[in-house]
């Protein structure tokens, strides 16, 4: 059984609501490949670089096609900080938390914690948006924690308390604040096209980015350390994750209640766990597999129509 919000938006969307759940599946898988490739870029250039490389790659191609289909809507200054200040937390600091989280933890453990999405963006949604889910939802949900507890514990056997704790803050941290760009950006979105909102807010990040490596961070001049994997790797991220992926998640939020649609965020925690078990070689533990099979029963559970 679905919401009544939810069917509303349904009868208005372009394809069936099957539809629209096998189009979020594949997007969560493709969305499984950044880690590795961010990964792959952190190697060579610090945190701080490359979120304001990523930002200025992604940025850039939004307002070029806003430009070239002359698709650019004239909003308030208010509107415009706002997305701005939206596009610095949720981007930027955001981006920032779930790189260190990254970096000290690995591809595997990084994916595992991000099975937390799930849980903050739907109590996020639940709470401010006043969305209303269905009984279902409160099934899914408490398969999708357990299996985030039993993922958890299996890398813990893999790993130190010191890695598990500060990578588990990080990426906290950074869910969090993604979280509430991921609520707020319903109210903005009715006033501008979605790439107009996404360009706007990634590119405030990036400006603000490189006025700290001006200012602070002082590392652009550790650019001639990114390798030609490394460049790939990042212009993947930019036009697959930033500018592609984000661009179908925002118009999915428009047919798809936002805590049924973050349930999904589980598949990009499971297929980003095997994408790092295959190209880096990161251990896998049955606890993993199991944790992974009651997300992916939270998700069929929390997507069943009465």
């Amino acid at each position: 059984m679905t919401s009544s919000s939810e069917s509303l938006n349904a009868n208005k969307a372009p394809f069936s609501i099957n539809t629209l759940l096998i189009i979020a599946v594949f997007l969560q898988i493709t969305w499984g490949l950044v880690p590795s490739a961010s990964k792959m870029v952190i190697e060579e250039i610090p945190v701080e670089l490359y979120v304001a490389l990523r930002w200025t790659l992604s940025g850039f191609i939004f307002v070029m096609y806003l430009t070239l289909t002359k698709s650019w809507v004239r909003i308030s200054k208010t509107d415009f900080l706002c997305v701005g200040g939206l596009g610095l937390l949720g981007y930027g600091l955001a981006s920032l938390g779930t790189l260190y989280g990254l970096k000290i933890g690995g591809v595997s453990n990084f994916a595992l914690l991000s099975a937390l999405g799930p849980v903050v963006i739907s109590t996020v949604s639940i709470l401010i948006l006043k969305e209303r889910p269905n009984r279902w939802f409160y099934i899914a949900l408490p398969l999708c924690v357990s299996g985030l507890v039993l993922l958890v514990m299996g890398k813990y056997q893999v790993s130190t308390l010191q890695i598990a704790g500060y990578s588990a803050l990080s990426v906290l941290a950074g869910y969090t604040m993604e979280a509430i760009v991921f609520v707020f950006s319903k109210r903005f979105k009715a006033k501008m096209p979605i790439a107009q909102y996404l360009g706007v807010a990634q590119i405030a990040a990036a400006a603000i980015f490189w006025l700290l490596q001006a200012t602070y961070f002082g590392q652009a001049d550790q650019f001639h350390q990114l390798t030609g994997r490394g460049l790939l790797a990042a212009l993947f991220v930019a036009i697959v994750a930033c500018v592609l992926c984000y661009a179908v998640l925002y118009w999915l939020l428009s047919y798809l209640d936002g805590h049924k649609l973050a349930l999904f965020d589980g598949i990009h925690a499971v297929s980003a766990s095997v994408f790092g078990y295959f190209l880096f070689q990161e251990p896998m533990t049955t606890l993993m597999l199991i944790g992974g099979g009651l997300i992916f029963s939270g998700l069929i559970i929390g997507t069943i129509k009465k």
